[in-house]
């Protein structure tokens, strides 16, 4: 504090120096709140590059069906903006990320919520309407959205260590207090695919508040070291075996190409044999999401058909 003599500012023993607290206030204009720098939004979107993988990976494993995340945009409004986008009812998640101040929130229509919802129960994801989901759809979209805390914690872990918590799903937007109104929040928005069966896509939000992401860069240490172990650097096998999702993948053996004449081709029938191009000592490839992996030979192993692998595919 200070004194006022005679018009003059006299310095209160035991207090800060005017020129020292200014160090810690900063400016801040409520009528044109500032954007976050750009270099702070690029580290964000380098990060969540694991929180979708991560994500994606553990809706996969546990809807039994491939499950893909994609980045869209990265948006920066004000909170009220944001809200008012939303559907009524939706889902949202508030996910609180100690020891980061406030709450974060996950945020997926109802339709998309309750196709998940339907493929945990072992139906076909068709998509739904736009409803509250029952007493027991809420408490399995709860469990489902309880996946991202892993998800969040993977995410933050290079920047600063957090435990991230869901605190309650909520279904009307208007009953959600993220933050003030007036406040600018970062919005990530993603595609939600399910990529495997009947195919359904929707959409689905991560809301930080400024609030809550400026004490991170303060708290956060070394920075600008980790960020390129995000996958600039050259990365161990080690480390590439552990960002692999623990899930199935179609995996296809292709023998050498055949010619066959047409007049055979439409004499076919039943209980016919064709003779192929491809030797029997001959290795076969095989293929995973249309790239040529490896090579093998094809055996039997008990009552099943089996590959030997022997060799590796790396050009």
């Amino acid at each position: 504090m200070a004194q006022t003599t005679n018009g003059r500012v006299e310095q209160v023993p035991g207090t800060a120096a005017p020129e020292d607290a200014g160090r810690r206030l900063r400016p801040f204009d409520f009528r044109n709140p500032s954007k976050m720098a750009r270099d702070h939004v690029r580290r964000l979107e380098l990060t969540h590059e694991t929180f979708q993988r991560a994500l994606g990976a553990q809706l996969s494993s546990l809807l039994r069906t491939m499950v893909r995340l994609e980045l869209l945009a990265i948006d920066q409004v004000t909170y009220d903006e944001y809200v008012r986008a939303m559907p009524n009812p939706t889902v949202i998640a508030q996910v609180a990320m100690k020891p980061l101040p406030g709450f974060a929130l996950i945020e997926m229509s109802t339709s998309t919520a309750l196709t998940l919802v339907d493929r945990l129960l072992g139906g076909h994801g068709s998509a739904g309407i736009i409803r509250r989901p029952t007493e027991l759809e809420s408490a399995l979209v709860a469990d489902l959205m309880k996946n991202a805390e892993t998800a969040l914690s993977e995410t933050f872990e290079p920047l600063l260590p957090v435990e991230p918590a869901v605190e309650g799903v909520e279904f009307n937007p208007n009953f959600v207090h993220g933050a003030n109104p007036s406040e600018m929040v970062m919005v990530m928005s993603y595609s939600l695919a399910i990529v495997q069966g009947q195919r359904s896509e929707g959409l689905m939000t991560v809301c930080y508040p400024f609030s809550m992401l400026m004490p991170l860069w303060e708290m956060a240490t070394d920075v600008e070291e980790q960020i390129p172990a995000l996958g600039m650097g050259d990365p161990t096998p080690e480390a590439l075996l552990a960002t692999l999702p623990d899930i199935a993948v179609p995996l296809s053996v292709r023998l050498r190409e055949s010619e066959i004449g047409t007049s055979d081709l439409a004499s076919l029938q039943v209980g016919d044999v064709l003779r192929f191009d491809h030797k029997v000592e001959e290795s076969v490839v095989g293929s995973i999401a249309g790239m040529d992996l490896l090579e093998g030979r094809i055996g039997r192993k008990g009552k099943n058909v089996a590959l030997e692998i022997s060799n590796w595919r790396n050009e």
